[in-house]
């Protein structure tokens, strides 16, 4: 069993893994190595688009991205408006059929931003393509 995730948690106490330094010159590699050893409770919608995009620590980062996209969902990271709820969506079918419970929380998200209407419909088809992914499972 798994700790339960606090605030001050990190993902590499959580999964109980510590990776070894990363030896590939990429800002993405470098970037979800740190990630992994910062407090939840420090993850910003940008940290939480990049973590989530690589489906690193997932099952602990949906739960506060899910807080911050029912504000808001087109919550920003540094990409574009509703780049989290993409990330999001993106997520392999296997961790939504493990976790129903988000997943319907996200959906219900998702179909808000989809009724919302922005003046050039980038957003609203970011969303709607990231949702037709999330939804064919």
């Amino acid at each position: 069993m798994s700790p339960k995730a606090t605030p001050n948690s990190t993902i590499e106490e959580l999964e109980g893994e510590r990776w070894p330094e990363p030896n590939w010159p990429s800002h993405l590699v470098g970037e979800c190595h740190r990630l992994r050893k910062l407090p939840l409770r420090h993850f910003t919608v940008e940290n939480l688009r990049i973590m989530l995009g690589q489906d690193i620590g997932s099952r602990y980062l949906v739960p506060i991205a899910l807080e911050r996209l029912e504000a808001e969902p087109f919550a920003e990271g540094d990409f574009y408006p509703g780049d989290l709820l993409c990330s999001v969506l993106s997520l392999p079918q296997g961790f939504w059929a493990d976790h129903p419970e988000l997943k319907a929380r996200v959906a219900a998200v998702a179909v808000r931003a989809m009724g919302a209407h922005d003046h050039d419909g980038f957003l609203e088809k970011a969303v709607r393509k990231a949702y037709r992914g999330f939804s064919a499972g």
